[in-house]
């Protein structure tokens, strides 16, 4: 019996030895496989040579190298992974240019036992495949063009801001001013947000998480640029409640460094990025849960009437405001904005004032893609390289009348001129009704390739030097705008002045009414929408990070050679 069993439990133990020397040689080859794909990458014209002193370095034979082939990364997110290599160099977008490798591996499996069982053994020879890719990345982010910082538009920081946190935020000129100049650098930025929430886990796991605004001034004032920009951001935090959860999904998009953990932003490759400090504050406070009901909060006048805000809308949150990664799959967008506005004229129409006026300005998100990185084959790659952006600035149009009850809900819903209705706006005495409604042509926006680096519009930058922005597109395409609402106004069916069949003259001449109700209306349209050097709406959309009609983007870094598994 013990003769019998005993060859039975040898054949098992010497199986089982075999298989797992199969499963760990396997893994061997399939990291050493990887590690020599990462170094042809590198290089593809020299791939087999550093394929196979890869291998040798890591304990393999050259021999061990089967095939090299030769192709183009898809930086097509949309694509599964398998599919993105391309060897015909002719699937791919892009230059035609050879950036990524797939090599083969095998070796005869260590075996002891089941050696013997010739063509019954089961145990197969190791091997093992690789595609790498020398991925250049570069960093985006979007936003209007910085305003020269007034009074006004301190005053549209501390109220808007301040009223989406619920709080007297109090920021001066300089604050403003230190914030809008400072940067921080991405990456330590990420390693010290992580530090102070608590994640071990990947860059990929700290931006699905939410944090509290204090805790991502503080990581952010940690890592600054300039002790001032830290001084301020240090202030900010001090005046903001860390209940307020600012979910990081939607400002951030981290290309192939998604998958590092966290803490290693100096490793290679690193994250070497700036973020501008002030949008990185004001993107954050949008992307939060805060209060957007603002008819207290923000009041002016503009050409003798009193402007309102009376709610803020905003639309999902579909793409990054800031993002890092690879040509064609990395973009980055401001948010849509929907604000609805009452103007409170200062007229009196037959004893009776025209208290509001309802206005609704819809502006479509700005969006920025890295079209295509140059690399310099240079030292300076940094300083030398050009990065190419189609940017589109968004659609803007403008509504007078009676919007559904959920246009200014959060997400916003989509909207139509057939969804405005006319709104009453004046009523004297049931004798004489006013209803306005109109609707402005949108005003589209520009798009256009900007590039950054030698010879372009802009300069690309890195932590602790921000480079300098291009833009595309200009406020002055709001005069448009501004004609096609007045004169939807003036149709027929835009200003309706109505007069009961009862009423003596002069009660029912209304023409004098409606000429006084026009001029009252499209005056402070003007001052809201024209073309002035720094017109009111432009301070309260920047103190968001928007401008209409324009958008500025900023290439806060590049980094060459970076090869990445695909």
């Amino acid at each position: 019996m013990v003769a019998a069993l005993g060859t039975m439990l040898v054949g098992a133990a010497g199986f089982a030895l075999d298989a797992g020397l199969y499963y760990a040689g396997s893994r061997d080859l399939r990291a050493a496989t990887e590690a020599a794909a990462l170094a042809a990458a590198m290089y593809p014209a020299q791939a087999t040579a550093r394929a196979q002193d890869s291998l040798s370095r890591n304990g393999y034979d050259p021999t061990t190298l089967r095939s090299v082939e030769l192709g183009r990364y898809c930086p097509d997110a949309a694509l599964p992974a398998q599919q993105r290599f391309d060897p015909s160099l002719t699937r791919c977008p892009g230059n035609g240019v050879v950036n990524a490798v797939r090599i083969r591996t095998d070796k005869p499996s260590r075996q002891f036992f089941t050696r013997v069982l010739g063509g019954a053994d089961p145990i197969p020879d190791l091997a093992a495949s690789a595609t790498a890719a020398r991925i250049d990345e570069a960093g985006v982010g979007v936003s209007s063009g910085v305003l020269t910082v007034t009074n006004s538009l301190v005053n549209s920081v501390n109220d808007l801001l301040g009223a989406l946190l619920g709080i007297q935020l109090q920021l001066n000129a300089a604050d403003v001013q230190t914030l809008m100049t400072g940067y921080v650098d991405a990456g330590r930025f990420f390693d010290a947000l992580a530090s102070r929430v608590g994640e071990s886990g990947t860059y990929s796991d700290l931006t699905s998480r939410s944090v509290g605004l204090r805790d991502l001034l503080l990581a952010a004032a940690a890592v600054a640029d300039q002790p001032a920009t830290a001084a301020t951001l240090t202030l900010v935090a001090g005046r903001v409640n860390n209940s307020y959860s600012v979910p990081l999904q939607g400002l951030f998009g981290l290309g192939v460094w998604r998958n590092m953990p966290v803490g290693e932003a100096d490793e290679q490759p690193g994250l070497r990025a700036g973020l501008n400090a002030y949008q990185l504050f004001a993107f954050a406070v949008q992307a939060g849960e805060g209060a957007i009901h603002l008819s207290d909060a923000v009041s002016w006048v503009v050409a003798g009437s009193t402007v309102r805000i009376a709610a803020v809308a905003t639309g999902p949150l579909d793409r990054p405001r800031f993002s890092f990664g690879p040509a064609g799959e990395t973009s980055a967008s401001t948010s849509a904005l929907r604000m609805q506005l009452n103007l409170g004229l200062n007229l009196s129409i037959l004893g009776v004032g025209v208290d509001s006026v309802p206005v609704l300005i819809d502006i479509a998100a700005a969006r920025a893609e890295i079209s295509a990185i140059d690399c310099a084959n240079t030292a300076e790659q940094a300083r030398d390289s050009r990065v190419s952006v189609l940017a589109s600035s968004g659609l803007v149009n403008a509504y007078i009348g009676r919007a559904p009850a959920n246009a200014m809900s959060r997400p916003m819903p989509p909207l139509s001129a057939s969804d405005v209705a006319p709104a009453r706006i004046l009523n004297v005495l049931n004798l004489i009704t006013v209803d306005a409604r109109a609707v402005a042509q949108p005003v589209m926006g520009n798009s256009g390739t900007l590039t950054f680096g030698p010879g372009g519009q802009g300069m690309i930058g890195r932590p602790g030097a921000p480079g300098s922005p291009a833009s595309i597109g200009n406020g002055s395409q709001l005069g448009p705008l501004l004609t096609s609402l007045t004169s939807s106004l003036t149709a027929s069916n835009g200003l309706q002045v109505k007069a009961l069949d009862l009423c003596v003259w002069p009660l029912c001449d209304t023409s004098g009414v409606r000429a006084q109700l026009l001029g009252g209306i499209t005056a402070p349209l003007a001052g809201l929408v024209g073309t002035t050097a720094d017109p009111l709406l432009d301070n309260l959309l920047t103190a968001l990070g928007i401008q209409l009609g324009n958008t500025t983007v900023w290439v806060t870094g590049v980094r060459c050679g970076v090869p990445v598994l695909i």
